[in-house]
């Protein structure tokens, strides 16, 4: 299964007005941003137990408290819109003429062919530009509600306010935009251009989609996982790079994403790559991340959170870590002024 994720489209929207799923009158673009951006989820179809729900409603709940709406956008009726809209995780609305799906399928001041529109999720500011776009290459397949929120929170002066502390970091990941400044800061420290800059930001984005198709039951299992479980979990990498398409232009960052979980000693996977074996942007991107869950991530209780991650970094060096990039990690880190303490300040 893959999706086709567009990082960065900043492109004009045509005006378009869609209809209340109950009928009201109907709303123009210049009413749904009149607060701040918003999230436009183009639904074909879809049943109450579609796999989207779970996303839709995680993004919702991180919606909710900011001035961003969510609104479901479908043809007509949609047992997925109404399952959402009942439960006031979004509003539903209607395109029965299909004149927002037309607008929203802008690119590059190029309309799409109709029949080349699909299943997509938009964000449009409130200079009516559409800042982020993915489309949808197979059925019901979406990228995860925590990227979506990452990228919500980019829009600039219309971006909403940093959400609850309950939606900061699951518990693995760190902040998304800690990981991007630090990433790029590293990379920079190690001499990456700045299309190779642009290329690991890009790859630190995307590098769980995989987790995507992970049963829920997996990631939210409390006992130890089983081999058969750990083996569906170390694929995951893989499919990331795979949902990226096939474009050339993503050859770098398929790569950076394939190889974020390898490590230096070939005890990584999902392909056993050791060393110089693997890009740089992967090690880079494993350490800041390790570094950003130990310091962010709420899998560790304050009792066993370690006083210096940068020390337990380097007990990984030449087993799991490079130490050309911890060593660069430390510089970077005290830059950024995202040590521990500075976090807790």
């Amino acid at each position: 299964m893959s999706t086709t994720p567009r990082p960065r489209l900043d492109a004009p929207v045509d005006p378009f007005r869609l209809n209340p799923a109950d009928y009201g009158e109907p709303v123009g673009l210049d009413d749904l941003i009149a607060s701040g951006p918003v999230v436009l989820v183009l639904v074909e179809g879809g049943r109450a137990d579609d796999p989207r729900v779970a996303m839709l409603r995680e993004l919702g709940e991180q919606i909710a408290s900011s001035p961003a709406r969510l609104v479901l956008v479908s043809p007509g009726d949609s047992e997925l819109c109404r399952t959402l809209s009942v439960v006031r995780t979004a509003e539903w609305m209607t395109d029965p003429k299909g004149d927002a799906s037309r607008a929203l399928g802008t690119l590059s001041d190029r309309r799409m062919r109709k029949a080349l529109r699909r299943d997509g999720l938009f964000v449009v500011d409130q200079d009516r530009v559409l800042r982020f776009a993915f489309r949808v290459q197979e059925k019901d397949q979406w990228i995860p509600a925590s990227f979506v929120w990452s990228r919500l929170s980019r829009l600039g002066s219309a971006a909403p306010p940093p959400p609850p502390a309950e939606h900061t970091a699951d518990p693995v990941a760190p902040g998304e935009a800690e990981l991007d400044m630090l990433v790029r800061e590293v990379g920079r420290r190690m001499g990456l251009s700045s299309n190779e800059l642009t290329q690991l930001a890009t790859a630190s984005r995307f590098r769980d989609l995989g987790m995507s198709v992970v049963p829920d039951e997996i990631i939210t299992k409390i006992d130890p996982l089983s081999d058969e479980e750990w083996a569906i979990v170390r694929e995951h990498p893989q499919r990331s790079a795979e949902m990226l398409g096939t474009s050339p232009l993503f050859d770098n960052v398929r790569a950076i994403v394939q190889g974020s979980h390898e490590h230096v000693d070939g005890s990584g996977y999902p392909n056993g790559l050791r060393g110089d074996e693997i890009p740089l942007g992967s090690r880079i991107l494993l350490a800041a991340e390790a570094y950003l869950a130990m310091v962010f991530g709420r899998r560790y209780h304050d009792r066993e959170r370690p006083l210096n991650p940068i020390a337990e970094l380097e007990k990984g060096v030449g087993t799991r870590y490079d130490a050309g990039v911890v060593e660069t990690l430390a510089a970077a880190v005290e830059h950024l002024d995202l040590r521990p303490d500075a976090r807790a300040a």
